[in-house]
C-alpha cells in the first residue's frame, strides 16, 4: 500500500495552535485487516470545541496534557493526561478544552474488523473513556507513529498499523485498576463481555447475561457503567446491530428478515439500527448497493 500525503479532510479540526499530522486518504475499503486512515498530535486553541453526531471511522484519542471535558451519549468525562477514549460510527461526542489549561492530544482514525476486535479486547469499545497509568510509555509509542506516518514512503501505512497494534497491546497490559476487589470486578466484567460477544444472537435480556455470569442484574449494570461501557443492554444491542449490518451488507436478506433473525420487532429494529449506525437499515442497504 502506497503512502499518500493528501489535503486534510474536513473532519480534521482547524481550532489548533500547533499540530503534526499524517493522512493516507479516505479511499479505504473496510476489510478484515486493521487499516490506518490518518492520525496526529495537536495543541488546541482556547476556543476548541468538537461536536459530532457520528464519525466515518473508528477513532481513538489520547490526552497528553491539559484539561477538558468529553461528553459521549449521556456520559460526561473530565479529560487530563492519560485519558484514552474511543468513538466511531453512531457514537455522538463533544470535546471541549479548558481555556486556561488547553488540551494537547493525539488522535488516530482507522478501520477494519481487526481494529474493532482489538478495541473490544482492551475494553475500549467506541463510546468508552478510560484513564491509563502508563501515560509516558503510551505517548512514546504515539509520538513515533506520528513521526513515521509523516514520512512519504510506501510502507508508512503498514508501519502505522503495526504501531497502533503495539499501542493497544501496551494499553491492555496497563494496570488501570488496583486492589483485589477491583480485580474481581474486572474479571466479572470480562466474563460478562465475553458471554455477550459469544451469545448475543440467543440473548434477549440483561437478566440472561447476569444469570450466566452468576451475578445480579443490578450488579452487572453497575459494573458496566463503572468501567465506561454504559448499560449492559446497550452493549448487547450494539453487538446485534453490528451483526445486522454484516447481514444487510451481504445482500442476501431483506431488512425484515434480518430483524426476524435477531428476534426484534421490525419497527424497533429500525430505530435501534439508526441509533447505533447513524442511518436507517433501508438507507444502509441503498448505500451498499443491495435491495431491501
Amino acid at each position: 500500500m502506497k503512502a499518500r500525503q493528501q489535503a486534510e479532510p474536513l473532519f480534521i479540526s482547524r481550532q489548533v495552535e500547533e499540530a503534526r499530522r499524517f493522512y493516507f486518504g479516505m479511499d479505504v475499503v473496510p476489510a478484515d485487516d486493521l487499516v490506518m486512515v490518518c492520525g496526529g498530535w495537536e495543541r488546541v486553541s482556547k476556543d476548541y470545541t468538537i461536536q459530532r453526531e457520528t464519525f466515518p471511522w473508528l477513532g481513538l484519542e489520547f490526552v497528553a496534557g491539559g484539561h477538558g471535558t468529553l461528553r459521549m451519549g449521556s456520559e460526561i468525562h473530565g479529560l487530563e493526561r492519560g485519558c484514552v477514549f474511543a468513538y466511531g460510527p453512531g457514537v455522538a461526542h463533544r470535546i471541549e478544552t479548558d481555556a486556561d489549561e488547553r488540551l494537547s492530544k493525539y488522535y488516530l482514525n482507522f478501520t477494519g474488523r481487526e481494529a474493532a476486535d482489538l478495541l473490544s479486547a482492551v475494553m475500549l469499545v467506541p463510546g468508552t473513556c478510560r484513564r491509563a497509568g502508563n501515560a509516558d510509555e503510551l505517548e512514546e509509542t504515539l509520538a513515533m507513529m506520528i513521526l513515521d506516518g509523516g514520512r512519504s514512503r510506501p510502507q508508512s501505512p503498514l508501519i502505522a498499523a503495526l504501531q497502533l497494534r503495539t499501542f493497544l497491546l501496551k494499553l491492555s497490559g496497563d494496570e488501570l485498576i488496583e486492589g483485589e476487589t477491583d480485580r474481581r470486578a474486572q474479571q466479572t466484567l470480562r466474563r460478562s463481555l465475553a458471554y455477550i460477544d459469544q451469545n448475543f444472537l440467543e440473548t434477549a435480556t440483561v437478566e440472561q447475561v447476569a444469570a450466566a455470569c452468576h451475578v445480579s442484574p443490578s450488579h452487572l449494570t453497575r459494573l458496566f457503567i463503572r468501567f465506561g461501557y454504559g448499560p449492559p443492554y446497550r452493549y448487547l444491542l450494539r453487538k446485534k446491530m453490528v451483526h445486522a449490518a454484516v447481514l444487510l451488507d451481504s445482500g442476501r436478506l431483506l431488512v425484515r428478515e434480518v430483524a426476524e433473525r435477531l428476534g426484534i420487532d421490525a419497527f424497533q429494529f429500525s430505530r435501534v439500527f439508526k441509533r447505533v449506525h447513524g442511518i436507517s437499515p433501508s438507507e444502509f442497504v441503498r448505500r451498499h448497493g443491495a435491495h431491501a
